[in-house]
């Protein structure tokens, strides 16, 4: 197979199917929900164990210990509980993507080997969360913290599926310059992560949203009756990478500067992201379990 040939996706990540169970539900009658939110987790032993743990963290800390999954939840609330399923099930997903790919170099960009790669997803979440808030949108707070911590799913598809291409790509961007990466991505693969990961998402019966949020986040003009969802996570993933002092490409700046007018996003809001966001999020205790997760 040539470069330049579009990938055959044979192989999709494994998504549980607790996630796509939660992520489905609806919130409407909150007696019912926690319940069955409830119902599915306990399917899940070890998800069960880890949502107990951050109950119990300083941040949520109580006078007594929280012991069961009801006392969880109820804590948590339902949007923070979803976030938290699919904070654990990504994890699992860049943490043990397969392949040789799984122990890749590491170099200066932040997707070029899983561990850094969850760094920037976590970023990303965060990011996409703190500007849901800043921009009066609450109600959307989780789950642009989900979108934002899926949207390069794409990359693991690519790992998957061509292991020896994805290698060509990593010594191409640890190259520098002003590289478009979607561009680079269509002339090794054939196809650009958004897409890849789109077919993954897809295949998991995510909703159209978090869909149209991961295949178009790269996007300068967005086509999506999510434009705004799928605008904040593609703004977010670059205030990630400008955290992590990563030069930003010619298409990048673009784009930015376009999702900043539609957005109406403050130069404040650049300011305290380049500046004082991470020192902020350090102090947040799941920020602290997300990034030790892999």
């Amino acid at each position: 197979m040539q470069n330049g040939e579009k990938l055959e996706i044979k192989d999709i990540p494994i998504m549980p199917q607790v996630a796509t169970k939660i992520l489905q539900m609806q919130e409407n009658n909150l007696e019912i929900s926690f319940k069955e939110l409830e119902s599915i987790i306990l399917l899940d032993p070890a998800l069960t164990a880890k949502i107990l743990k951050v109950s119990n963290s300083a941040l949520y800390a109580r006078q007594r210990e929280i012991t069961n999954l009801q006392q969880a939840i109820t804590l948590l609330g339902f949007k923070m509980i979803k976030s938290l399923v699919l904070l654990v099930c990504a994890s699992n997903l860049y943490g043990k993507p397969g392949g040789k790919n799984s122990g890749t170099k590491n170099t200066s960009k932040s997707k070029s080997s899983p561990d850094l790669m969850w760094q920037h997803l976590i970023l990303t979440a965060f990011v996409a969360k703190h500007i849901a808030v800043n921009l009066g949108m609450d109600d959307k707070k989780e789950d642009l913290f989900i979108a934002g911590l899926l949207h390069d799913i794409g990359r693991i598809v690519f790992m998957i599926n061509a292991p020896d291409r994805y290698d060509q790509f990593l010594e191409r961007i640890s190259g520098g310059g002003d590289l478009n990466i979607i561009a680079l991505e269509e002339e090794i693969f054939g196809l650009h992560h958004g897409e890849a990961g789109k077919i993954a998402f897809q295949k998991w019966n995510f909703p159209d949203e978090f869909i149209d949020a991961i295949s178009l986040h790269h996007n300068i003009l967005v086509d999506s009756p999510y434009k705004k969802t799928v605008e904040i996570v593609g703004i977010a993933n670059l205030y990630a990478r400008l955290i992590n002092n990563e030069p930003l490409s010619k298409h990048d700046i673009e784009m930015k500067e376009a999702f900043t007018k539609s957005l109406s996003i403050d130069d404040s809001v650049e300011e305290y992201m380049t500046t004082q966001f991470i020192n902020d999020i350090r102090n947040n205790e799941l920020y602290t379990m997300s990034t030790a997760l892999i």
